[in-house]
């Protein structure tokens, strides 16, 4: 062979394994089936979110486990980041409200871009037919340089699943899961304002030395407390036999409790001062027939409350929350009263007190309840 062509043919092959060795295509990753992003802003550069919903009329929107009905008129909410503090404020005309941080931590994350479940197509013919025309929530998000962004959000998909998005800029037709959706609306529909104060009360008011007997019915028994005053003792009255209450030196510090039970019990417990607007027929709440009911007399007035099923602490995914030893955590009670639609709670810990003065009246020995 010639020598010349020889010489040839190596040179085009280290050519040709130099180019193979800097692209190297068998590094190259495998094309990513993970579904596309509608945008993505850098979370922390976000500084201002104007969100307007309308919706449809007669439709409802959960937030916060609160059910809102949407009447169909606009409606409008803005949020500021304070720079200086790293605080997002609620914005109402000239008022500033600092954000409820447990219910508004995640949202600038959230709102920095969304996957999107399908891109439907690159034009959208009719966007009425999607309920982007006009949209039925419009969200602007403006960064720190000044620039801003605009979503639209249409109707829900027919399996109701997802909802219809279109990214001003673009001509695309998007769908995201409805539960993105549903958080950016209730941004409006129920702005994360803090809470108020917890409000204590009480189910009545009386002073405890004017207690003339209290009764408390448990599961289909009845047990009835009256004082002697010649004895200066309390009767546990059962089966219609009464005997002396043992050790009364305790009865005072634990029957103030009758004369102001309180609803809710804490500052942490469930639901605030209660938990349920119309929920006394629910066989959940064990009120509707009581498992207990009380009643406390005076010389007035007879009151009269119930104490219904335990409430289970759950996380949020539902779970019941476990102590060390394996076991579902109770910190409240069910509690209701005649004629009275509410569904309220008690402290655990008193509901226990009060049903053991029926399972474990202490008259034959001291009062051994929680």
């Amino acid at each position: 062979m010639n020598i010349r062509l020889t010489i040839l043919l190596v040179f085009v092959l280290v050519i040709f394994g130099a180019l193979a060795l800097y692209f190297r295509p068998w590094d190259r990753p495998e094309p990513s089936n993970d579904p596309p992003w509608a945008w993505r802003i850098d979370d922390d550069a976000i500084v201002h979110i104007e969100v307007m919903h309308q919706g449809q009329p007669g439709d409802s929107l959960e937030c916060s486990d609160e059910r809102f009905s949407i009447t169909g008129e606009m409606q409008s909410i803005a949020y500021d980041k304070d720079l200086g503090r790293g605080k997002w404020f609620i914005v109402e005309g000239e008022e500033r409200t600092q954000v409820y941080q447990d219910r508004w931590a995640g949202t600038p994350l959230l709102l920095s871009g969304p996957k999107v479940n399908r891109v439907l197509g690159e034009t959208i013919e009719n966007p009425a037919q999607y309920g982007l025309e006009p949209p039925e929530s419009v969200i602007i998000i403006t960064e720190e340089t000044g620039l801003s962004h605009e979503f639209r959000l249409g109707n829900k998909t027919p399996d109701e699943e997802y909802n219809y998005l279109s990214v001003s800029g673009t001509t695309q037709l998007f769908t995201v899961p409805e539960v993105w959706a549903r958080v950016v609306n209730c941004l409006v529909v129920s702005p994360p304002f803090v809470p108020p104060p917890l409000e204590l009360g009480y189910f009545y008011d009386v002073d405890f030395r004017d207690i003339e007997e209290l009764e408390i019915t448990h599961k289909g028994t009845t047990v009835t407390y009256s004082p002697n005053p010649q004895e200066r003792t309390w009767y546990a009255t059962v089966d219609g036999e009464s005997t002396p209450i043992v050790q009364p030196d305790w009865w005072p510090q634990q029957f103030q409790w009758y004369g102001q039970p309180g609803k809710p019990g804490g500052p942490d417990t469930f639901g605030g001062w209660h938990v349920d607007e119309d929920g006394t027929d629910d066989p959940a709440y064990g009120l509707t027939p009581p498992e207990t009911t009380v009643r406390v007399k005076t010389a007035e007035k007879t009151f009269e409350f119930y104490i219904g099923g335990e409430h289970i602490e759950v996380d949020r995914e539902g779970q019941p929350i476990l102590d060390e030893a394996g076991n579902t955590q109770v910190l409240v009670r069910y509690a209701g009263l005649p004629d009275d639609p509410i569904v309220y709670v008690i402290n655990a810990v008193r509901g226990e007190r009060t049903i053991c003065l029926v399972t474990q009246p202490p008259v034959s020995r001291p009062y051994d309840c929680p």
